[in-house]
């Protein structure tokens, strides 16, 4: 009986530690979004992603997602917690939705895409429904808008729930839930999407809805002195223009009340960077690789400016003279066939007595360099198929990469895809010259060409050195080999589609192979002088005239098929040569 007492002691002294252990791992914290203007509780490991850099939602202001699969339904399945905010504002101003620290480009391209939608205003949380119910005709509403009385400080709340097919989690079948709080000048929704384990189920089980109710009636009002933009002038160094400082206050926004992510700046690039947020010991060591990183990508810039220079306001391309561009239909020098691109070029003074046009003023671009401290967080920030490591935003304008890169892919790896991807950004901005009068994209074989040719740079002590491509080399040589590489004449006028089809990596690794041999390749055997020349004449005819086609037909001027069978055959002289380097 003695021992039975003990035992029970010791089993209950037990239980009350394994319980005290639990609600710790179960731990609650506050999550502020200053967007909104309300704070409200969350659990500890339901991770807060930036919303994507030029996302088109007009009412989305945040997103939270569990941070692993031990918090997922069944393990396999996310949920999510979103804050949505309508304007009230019935002016006719389009910028009424809009945040207001939103970049004034970004407001264009939403306006336009709106525009182009002819989708509804919404100033309510229930007219927002009511169109996503017009749309999905099976979405069921359960409660809709019950009045609740908020306690504790909290604020009242308008309570919302709905069922919706959505084809996703065991059961095909989604359940949310919606506190719409009501503000003078807009209405705030927090709302949670739970998949559904059962289509027998009316609501999700007890472990779920217990998070979910503590959820939606946590709602405060943030006080505005917390949302205080931070005027650490040190990280704020390099924002020394009023574009920058726009373009940094938006980048602040991003991740303004996010745990585990901050920023700093560089003389050409806002650095973002995050670090697993429940290990708060890792932000020193995420600090100092992107420091690093971003240090190299400034390092990197000025190769790409010695090869693509900018004017002396550093805001736009040398204007290439369009004389310098021969006429396709005409002799090999004169001017451009191409009248209007050569006047805005200055091709022409528009006779006596006339005023000069008027230079085209172009922007410093303060662009934004995002380093992801997980895959798993840099995949669902990008919505990143596997295998991608790093990527470039032509609508946002960032650059974005995994930290992890070099255990994933091979010491190096996060350099080259940093430096690749931060090729695409410079030329992005180098090519959108004011003067051009159509904005083709660059040609797949130049563009991801020169990614690869940049990231095949190392730094070091004397500087850069170039040392080959260790991802592209096998199937460089291979493609030499087999004879199974696309006709250059062909592929200097491929289509984004056909480029990245199935054979995506191989046609890289051609793309590639062509620019270092264009490059590099000037002291090899039987080298025909045109072939120096292609990489400039095609940078020329994109500046002045904007038209991909264009540029591909005069850098490759008046070539015949016998031209470039003997350019080809160079090509695979050297690719099977020692000049070729394999990257190590």
């Amino acid at each position: 009986m003695l021992a039975g007492r003990h035992l029970a002691r010791a089993l209950g002294a037990f239980l009350f530690s394994w319980l005290a252990s639990t609600a710790v791992g179960q731990a609650w914290r506050i999550e502020a979004v200053p967007e909104a203007g309300i704070e409200f509780d969350a659990p500890s490991r339901l991770e807060r992603l930036p919303m994507q850099l030029g996302d088109a939602s007009l009412y989305h202001r945040a997103r939270l997602r569990p941070k692993d699969d031990a918090d997922f339904v069944r393990a396999q399945y996310y949920w999510n917690c979103d804050v949505y905010v309508f304007s009230k504002k019935e002016s006719a101003d389009a910028d009424a939705d809009l945040p207001e620290d939103m970049p004034a480009e970004l407001k264009e391209q939403i306006k336009r895409l709106m525009a182009t939608m002819g989708s509804k205003r919404h100033r309510s949380f229930q007219s927002w429904l009511d169109e996503v119910k017009e749309k999905q005709a099976e979405l069921k509403v359960v409660t809709a808008g019950k009045k609740k009385r908020g306690k504790s400080g909290k604020l009242d709340y308008a309570h919302w729930v709905w069922v919706v097919p959505d084809d996703y989690g065991p059961a095909g079948v989604s359940y949310c839930e919606a506190a719409v709080f009501d503000f003078q000048d807009k209405e705030v929704a927090l709302v949670i999407e739970m998949p559904l384990e059962s289509k027998n189920q009316k609501s999700p089980k007890s472990k779920w809805s217990n998070l979910i109710d503590r959820i939606i009636a946590s709602g405060r009002e943030l006080d505005p002195d917390s949302a205080a933009a931070d005027s650490d002038k040190k990280r704020d160094k390099y924002a020394d223009t009023p574009d920058k400082q726009a373009a940094l206050a938006a980048a602040k926004a991003n991740i303004q009340g996010l745990q585990g992510w901050d920023y700093f700046t560089q003389p050409n690039y806002i650095v973002i960077y995050s670090w697993d947020f429940e290990k708060p010991d890792e932000r020193t060591k995420a600090k100092k690789d992107a420091i690093f990183y971003s240090e190299r990508l400034e390092k990197m810039r000025e190769l790409y400016l010695g090869n693509y220079p900018l004017d002396a306001t550093g805001t736009k391309a040398i204007m290439p003279d369009p004389k310098s561009i021969p006429s396709l239909d005409g002799p090999t020098t004169g001017v451009s066939t191409a009248a209007p691109a050569q006047a805005d070029a200055g091709g022409s003074d528009g006779g006596e007595g006339s005023e000069p046009p008027k230079e085209k003023l172009g922007t410093v671009r303060f662009s934004v360099f995002r380093l992801c401290a997980t895959y798993d967080q840099f995949m669902k920030y990008g919505q990143s198929p596997p295998g991608v490591v790093g990527w470039f935003s032509p609508s946002s304008k960032e650059l974005v990469v995994f930290l992890g890169g070099d255990q994933m892919m091979g010491k190096g790896a996060t350099e080259t895809v940093t430096y690749h991807e931060g090729w695409h950004q410079y030329a992005d901005f180098y090519f959108d010259h004011p003067e051009r009068t159509k904005h083709d994209s660059l040609h797949r074989w130049f563009d991801e060409g020169h990614g690869d040719y940049f990231g095949s740079f190392r730094w070091g002590q004397s500087g850069w050195k170039y040392v080959g491509s260790d991802m592209r080399y096998s199937d460089c040589k291979q493609m030499v080999r087999a004879g199974d590489y696309v006709p250059f004449k062909e592929i200097v006028h491929w289509d984004v589609q056909r480029f990245y089809s199935g054979r995506a990596p191989y046609y890289y690794a051609q793309a590639f192979s062509m620019i270092d041999f264009l490059r590099r390749g000037e002291k090899s055997r039987g080298w025909d002088p045109r072939w120096g020349t292609a990489l400039d004449m095609y940078r020329k005819v994109m500046l002045v005239h904007g038209d991909s086609k264009l540029a591909s037909d005069t850098a490759f001027f008046k070539f015949t098929d016998d031209d470039w069978k003997a350019l080809e055959e160079a090509w695979k002289a050297w690719v099977g040569s020692p000049q070729f380097l394999n990257g190590k």
